[in-house]
C-alpha cells in the first residue's frame, strides 16, 4: 500500500463509489466501450504527457521496437489508431467512470463481500471455513470474498440435493476438501502485491512486535482490519477484480463438477469398479494439468473406501478410439499386450479410470515395460503425435500409461513456419518419432548451461533448470521475499523402477527397438483395415493445437500476477502484447492473439481445438478461424500411414538409436572402438574399396529425407563441448550437405551408379536454395569449409561438382559465394582449417584450379593477410587464438599446421614471401610444443599459456589424427615439400609415420579422428618412405576387415552412427573411394582441388 493508505479512513463518500476501481476495465473492454459512444471523449482533463511516455514504452518493448508496421498490426487487432491508443492511456478513471455509467458486476460484488462481512451465519460451512484459515493465514484478509463464495456454493450444493435422489458425498462435509482448491486459485494472485506491501511497512516501521514472525502477523491483523483490505484493493484495483472472478470460476466449476458427479453416477458404477459402499468423498485435487476454459482442470476424485476417479472437463473420444487401437493391436499379436483404460465419454467432459503408479517387481516386467514404449512410439508416430513429455505418462507396474492423448493428430500450421537457421529443413524433425516428444532430447542447450530432457522416456529428476525459478524465501516473517533459486526438474512418475531401485532407459534400447519394429510392421501390414476402419472413428474427436509451449504462456500469467500491471489494466494489457514476440517466425500466430489473451485474462493456460478431420481452429471461448490449417490432419494421417515402408522404418530405428545415443555422449576425444580386425585381413583391392564405399552410398540412401525434390539428413551434432542434438544436416563439409553430396558425386562418377549422381545432384539443388536465404542473412554464415554454414565449404562442393559433372555455371555460383567472404573474413576469430580463413585459402585454391581469376586470388591474399594480422608472437613462432587465455593450437584442423599448409600453398602460387615467412613462423611454434617423450604434438585446447611451464607429458592429452596430433601434421607437412623440403621437415614427416603406424589405429573409421582417415596419410607418407609400404599394407587389410566385422564405426563418442563427411558414414565411404581410385579422387581433408576436367 501507499503511505496515503496507511494513514487514511474510509472517505466520507462510499468507496465504492470511487473511480479508481474502473481502471481494472481492460483494454478490450475500452475499445467496446468506445465503440459504444461512437467515439467522443471529453479530453480536457487528460495527462497526455504521461501518456505519452507509456505510449513509447509500449511501442518500445519487443517485439515492437523498430517495428512500426507490426506495431500498427498490434493496433488493427483492436480496431485501434495510435492516436486512439494514446487517449486510452491518457484518460483519467473518473472519466471512465462517467462512461461506463454502471457499477460493474465485479465491483458489486466485492461491495456486497465486504458489506456483508459481520453478518454471516454461524453455519458449519462457515466453522470449517475458519478451521480451513488457521492454516492459510495469507487469505485471512479476503475472508469476506470467501465467506461469499462459500454461502454461494453451500446454496448450489443443497439444489443439487433435491434434484437427485442419489449424491456421491457427504452434503455436509464436500466443503473441506472444495476449500483446499483455493490457495493455489488465489495465493498465485495475490502474494506479489501482499509480500510488496509487507516490505513496504517493515520499512516504514508500521510494524509491531519482537520477532519477524510477530511483524507479520501483525501485517496480516492490519489487512484484516475493516476497510485496510478494501484500501489496498482499491490501490490494486485489477488485482481485486482478479480475485473475485477466480472465486466465481471456484464456485462454477465446483458445482458443476458435483452435478456431473451425481447426473452419471448410475453410469460410473456400470463403467467402474466402484465398491458397493464407496464411503465419503474425502478429496478432490483439481490442478492435475493446466487450467483451462474458466479455471477448469484434471481432477482426481478420492472416496474414504480408497476409490479414486479422474475427471476430465473435456471429450474423451479420443481416448476412446485410442483404446480400441491399442486393442486391435492386441489382437493382431503384439506382445505384451498394453493395458486398455475404462473411460466413460460425455460429450463436453468424462470420466477416467485411476491409474496408480507402481514399480516393477522383476527384470522381464521392466524389459516388457520398455517394449510397450516402443510400440507406443510407432503407433504414435503414426498417428502425428505431440506433446508426450514426461508428465503425460505413468509408470503401472510393467504398464506404460499415456494419460493424456488430446495431442494425437497434432495439426501444422497453415502458413510454414520461417525456421531462424534458414537453411534447415524442418520436415526432418517434424516429421519423425522425435516431433512425439517421448525420445531423449536435451532442450535450452548451450555453451553456458546443461540441456534438460524433459521426454516420457527420460525427463530424469534432479536435472538442473537452465533458468533460475523464482520461490518464496522466509515465509511467515516480515522478511518474506521472492528469490530466484536453481531449479531442478521434479521426479515424475513414468519412469520405471525395479522394485525401489531406479531403472536406467539406455539400458532397455534393444527392447525400445523391439517394440517399435514389431508395431510399426503390423502398421505396415494391416495397413487398408487401419485406414478404412478405425482411422475414421476419430474424424470428429476434439484435440488439442499445441501452437506455442506451454511453459511460455505459464511465465507470461505469472508475470501478469506482479503488482505493477495491477493497478491498472491497460499494464496488464501491454505485458500480454509479448504474445506478438515469435510471429515473425510463425506468422500464423497472428490470427489467435486475441483469444490467446481473452484466456490469459481470466488466467487461464490459452488453449485451442479442432478435429482430425477438420481445417477450423477454434478456441476456449467457441471462436473459430476457418481455414487455419492447410489440410484436416487426418489428412495428414493418412499419408504417413500410406507411406510407412522397410525404408522409413530404417530411418526412424536409427534417430531412435541417435537419440539415445545423444544422452550418453560427452567427451569428443576419441576412444579405442573398432578394434583392428585380428581374425580378418580383408585384401584392400579397388573393388573391394569400393563395394564398401558403395556400402556407405547405400547407408545414406536409407537415411536420407526427402521432399519434393530436396534432400537432408539428420546427424548427431554438437551443441557444446558437454551436449549433443540430433539435427538437420547443416551446409557445411564437416557434418553437412555439402560433405554428403560431396561423397556421393564422388561415387557416383567412380562406381558409374546414376542412382549416386542423382542423390548427388538432389543434395546441390537443396544446398543452393538454401544458400539464396542465406546470403540475404549474412550473420548466420561462416568462413570455413567445415565449420557450421561454412562458405568456403559450398564453394569447395561446387568448385568439384563443376569438375565431375562438366557444367560451369557451378564455378559461377561458387564466384558469387566468393564475394560474400571479405566482409566475414574482416570478423574471423576462428583462423583454422575448420571454420575460419585458413580453410577459406584452400577452398579458393581450388576454385582457381578449375576457373582461375585475379578475383579469387585475391580473396585468398585477403584471408592469409588476414592470419598476418593476427598471429600472436609466442616464446617461440606465433600462433592464433581469438583468447588471450587460451594458448595457440597445434595440429592440422584446428592449429598452426593447417593454418601453415594453407599460408605454403598460397605462397606456391603467388610467391609473396610474406606468406612464406609467417608460415615457418607457425612450423617454429609447432616444433616448440613436440613432445620427444611422446613423439607427437600436444592437443592444447582448454590450456593456457602457463602449460608451458609443466611437462606437457603430464598435462596434455596427445591425439593422432587428421584434426590434432601426428597424422594431421605429417600430412600438412607432406603436400608443402615442394616449397619447404628440408631434412627437419623429412624427419618431422617420418616420426609421425611411426607414430600413426604405431597407435594410430583402432580407434573408428572417420576421416577426422580416425583410421580411415590415418590411411589417407600413409599411403601419401610410404611414396617418400617406401621402407613402410608392407607394414601400411597390413594395416589397410586390417582396417577393411574390421569394416567388415562391425560395420562402419562413427567418429562420435560411443561409436554412434551419423551421415556427415569427417565423422560419419560419408567420410568412411570417401575415404574408402580414395583409396580406391586415387588418380580421380582427391583429398578432402587437404582441400585438394578436382582432377576431372
Amino acid at each position: 500500500m501507499q503511505e496515503s493508505i496507511s494513514k487514511r479512513q474510509l472517505s466520507k463518500y462510499p468507496v465504492w463509489q470511487h473511480a479508481s476501481w474502473y481502471a481494472a476495465i481492460s483494454l478490450k473492454e475500452r475499445v467496446a466501450l468506445q465503440n459504444m459512444s461512437n467515439g467522443a471523449i471529453e479530453q480536457s482533463h487528460f495527462e497526455m504527457g504521461m501518456a505519452q511516455s507509456r505510449l513509447d514504452e509500449w511501442k518500445e518493448q519487443a517485439p515492437f521496437r523498430h517495428d512500426t508496421e507490426l506495431f500498427l498490426r498490434r493496433l488493427a487487432l483492436d480496431g485501434l489508431t495510435e492516436q486512439e491508443l494514446l487517449t486510452m492511456l491518457a484518460e483519467p478513471a473518473h472519466s471512465l467512470q462517467t462512461r461506463v455509467g454502471v457499477r460493474p458486476e465485479w465491483v458489486e460484488r466485492l461491495r456486497s463481500a465486504f458489506e456483508a462481512r459481520d453478518q454471516a451465519d454461524d453455519t458449519l460451512e462457515l466453522t470449517f471455513l475458519e478451521e480451513f484459515l488457521k492454516n492459510q493465514a495469507l487469505l485471512s484478509p479476503v475472508k469476506p470474498l470467501l465467506v461469499q463464495a462459500l454461502v454461494r456454493l453451500s446454496k448450489g450444493i443443497h439444489a443439487l440435493s433435491q434434484r437427485y435422489t442419489v449424491v456421491p458425498f457427504e452434503l455436509k462435509t464436500i466443503c473441506v476438501p472444495l476449500l483446499s482448491q483455493l490457495p493455489g486459485r488465489l495465493l498465485p494472485r495475490f502474494l506479489k502485491t501482499f509480500v510488496l506491501e509487507l516490505n513496504v511497512a517493515r520499512l516504514e516501521e508500521k510494524l509491531t512486535g519482537e520477532t519477524s514472525e510477530e511483524r507479520f502477523q501483525d501485517f496480516v491483523r492490519q489487512l484484516c482490519e475493516p476497510g485496510r483490505m478494501l484500501l489496498l484493493l482499491e490501490e490494486y484495483n485489477v488485482l481485486a477484480r482478479l480475485l473475485v472472478e477466480a472465486l466465481d470460476q471456484w464456485v462454477e466449476t465446483s458445482l458443476e463438477l458435483l452435478e456431473r458427479l451425481c447426473a452419471d453416477w448410475a453410469e460410473i458404477c456400470a463403467t467402474f469398479a466402484v465398491p458397493t459402499t464407496p464411503g465419503a468423498l474425502v478429496d478432490i485435487q483439481t490442478g492435475k494439468g493446466d487450467t483451462h476454459r474458466g479455471g477448469r482442470s484434471v481432477t482426481v476424485l478420492t472416496w474414504s473406501s480408497g476409490f479414486q476417479l479422474v475427471y476430465k472437463p473435456r471429450s474423451l473420444a479420443v481416448d476412446v478410439h485410442f483404446q480400441e487401437l491399442l486393442a486391435w493391436l492386441n489382437e493382431a499379436g503384439f506382445q505384451p499386450a498394453f493395458r486398455t483404460l475404462r473411460i466413460l465419454d460425455r460429450k463436453s467432459y468424462g470420466w477416467m479410470e485411476f491409474v496408480r503408479c507402481q514399480s516393477c517387481t522383476l527384470e522381464e516386467e521392466v524389459e516388457r515395460f520398455y517394449r510397450r514404449q516402443g510400440g507406443y512410439l510407432a503407433l504414435l508416430y503414426a498417428l502425428e503425435a505431440a506433446d508426450f513429455h514426461f508428465e503425460n505418462l505413468i509408470a503401472a507396474g510393467e504398464h506404460p500409461i499415456l494419460i493424456d492423448l488430446e495431442a494425437l493428430f497434432q495439426p501444422r500450421l497453415s502458413m510454414q513456419a520461417v525456421v531462424e537457421q534458414g537453411f534447415i529443413d524442418p520436415e526432418c524433425i517434424d516429421r519423425s518419432v522425435l516431433r512425439i516428444g517421448l525420445l531423449p532430447y536435451r532442450m535450452w542447450s548451450s555453451e553456458q548451461a546443461t540441456g534438460v530432457d524433459i521426454s516420457g522416456l527420460g525427463g530424469q529428476a534432479g536435472q538442473v533448470v537452465p533458468t533460475m525459478i523464482p520461490k518464496w524465501a522466509e515465509v511467515g516473517t516480515d522478511q518474506m521475499r521472492l528469490r530466484k533459486e536453481q531449479g531442478r526438474l521434479a521426479a515424475g512418475q513414468h519412469r520405471p523402477k525395479l522394485g525401489e531401485q531406479d531403472v536406467d532407459t539406455l539400458s532397455y534400447q534393444d527392447a525400445i527397438l523391439e517394440g517399435f519394429t514389431t508395431v510399426y510392421r503390423i502398421l505396415m501390414e494391416r495397413r487398408e483395415e487401419l485406414l478404412e476402419r478405425l482411422l475414421p472413428s476419430f474424424e470428429n474427436a476434439e484435440i488439442r493445437c499445441v501452437l506455442r509451449p506451454t511453459f511460455l504462456y505459464g511465465v507470461l500469467l505469472i508475470d501478469s500476477f506482479h503488482p505493477d500491471v495491477l493497478r491498472d489494466a491497460l499494464e496488464r494489457d501491454r505485458l500480454f502484447d509479448r504474445l506478438w514476440i515469435g510471429v515473425h517466425q510463425r506468422p500464423a500466430l497472428e490470427q489467435v492473439i486475441a483469444f490467446e489473451r481473452a484466456d490469459l485474462w481470466r488466467g487461464d493456460i490459452p488453449v485451442f481445438t479442432t478435429t482430425p478431420g477438420s481445417c477450423t481452429l477454434a478456441s476456449s471461448s467457441g471462436g473459430c478461424i476457418e481455414h487455419f490449417f492447410a489440410e484436416p490432419t487426418l489428412t495428414a494421417t493418412r499419408r504417413v500411414i500410406q507411406n510407412l515402408n522397410k525404408n522409413d522404418l530404417e530411418r526412424q530405428c536409427w534417430i531412435i538409436r541417435a537419440s539415445f545415443a545423444t544422452m550418453a555422449l560427452g567427451s569428443d576425444r576419441p576412444k579405442r572402438r573398432a578394434m583392428l580386425s585380428t581374425s580378418a585381413r580383408v585384401s584392400s583391392t579397388p573393388e573391394r574399396l569400393l563395394a564398401e564405399a558403395r556400402r556407405a552410398g547405400d547407408r545414406l540412401n536409407e537415411l536420407v529425407f526427402l521432399n519434393k525434390g530436396a534432400v537432408s539428413w539428420l546427424g548427431v551434432t554438437p551443441i557444446s563441448d558437454r551436449e549433443w542434438h540430433v539435427l538437420p544436416a547443416d551446409l557445411d563439409l564437416y557434418g553437412g550437405v555439402a560433405g554428403i553430396t560431396l561423397f556421393l558425386a564422388y561415387l557416383g562418377a567412380v562406381s558409374g551408379e546414376e542412382r549416386y549422381t542423382t542423390l548427388a545432384r538432389q543434395g546441390q539443388e537443396s544446398l543452393t536454395s538454401r544458400l539464396k536465404w542465406l546470403k540475404e542473412r549474412p550473420a548466420a554464415l561462416g568462413v570455413g569449409p567445415f565449420g557450421g554454414n561454412g562458405v568456403s565449404g559450398c564453394i569447395y562442393l561446387l568448385s568439384h561438382l563443376g569438375a565431375l559433372w562438366n557444367e560451369p555455371k557451378l564455378y559461377r555460383e561458387a564466384e558469387a559465394l566468393a564475394d560474400l567472404l571479405p566482409e566475414m573474413v574482416e570478423h574471423d576469430e576462428l583462423y583454422d582449417i575448420i571454420g575460419g580463413a585458413a580453410g577459406g585459402i584452400g577452398a579458393l585454391l581450388s576454385l582457381y584450379a578449375v576457373a582461375p581469376s585475379e578475383k579469387i586470388l585475391s580473396l585468398a591474399c585477403l584471408c592469409a593477410d588476414h592470419l598476418l594480422s593476427k598471429a600472436r608472437t609466442m616464446r617461440r613462432g606465433v600462433g592464433w587464438s581469438a583468447q588471450e587465455e587460451q594458448v595457440p593450437l597445434a595440429g592440422f584442423a584446428h592449429g598452426n599446421a593447417g593454418i601453415a599448409w594453407a599460408l605454403l600453398r598460397l605462397y606456391a602460387l603467388t610467391r609473396e614471401e610474406r606468406f612464406q615467412r609467417m608460415a615457418l613462423q607457425a612450423i617454429a611454434y609447432e616444433r616448440f610444443v613436440f613432445s620427444e617423450t611422446r613423439q607427437n604434438w600436444p592437443d592444447l585446447r582448454g590450456h593456457s599459456a602457463s602449460i608451458f611451464d609443466q611437462a606437457l607429458e603430464r598435462s596434455c592429452s596427445f591425439m593422432i589424427a587428421w584434426c590434432h596430433g601426428a597424422s594431421g601434421i605429417g600430412l600438412g607437412r607432406l603436400d608443402t615439400l615442394d616449397v619447404l623440403d628440408d631434412a627437419e621437415t623429412r624427419a618431422e614427416i617420418e616420426c609421425a609415420l611411426r607414430t600413426t603406424l604405431e597407435n594410430g589405429f583402432g580407434f573408428n573409421h572417420s576421416i577426422c579422428h580416425g583410421d580411415i582417415g590415418n590411411l589417407e596419410f600413409l599411403r601419401a607418407a610410404v611414396k617418400r618412405f617406401p621402407s613402410y609400404a608392407e607394414r601400411v599394407r597390413e594395416v589397410e587389410e586390417r582396417v577393411l576387415g574390421s569394416l567388415v566385422e562391425q560395420n562402419f564405426v562413427s567418429g562420435l563418442p560411443n561409436g554412434v552412427e551419423t551421415p556427415g563427411l569427417m565423422v560419419g558414414v560419408a567420410g568412411s565411404g570417401y575415404g574408402l573411394l580414395r583409396l580406391a581410385a586415387p588418380e580421380l579422387v582427391p583429398s578432402v581433408l587437404l582441400l585438394a582441388p578436382p582432377r576431372v576436367l
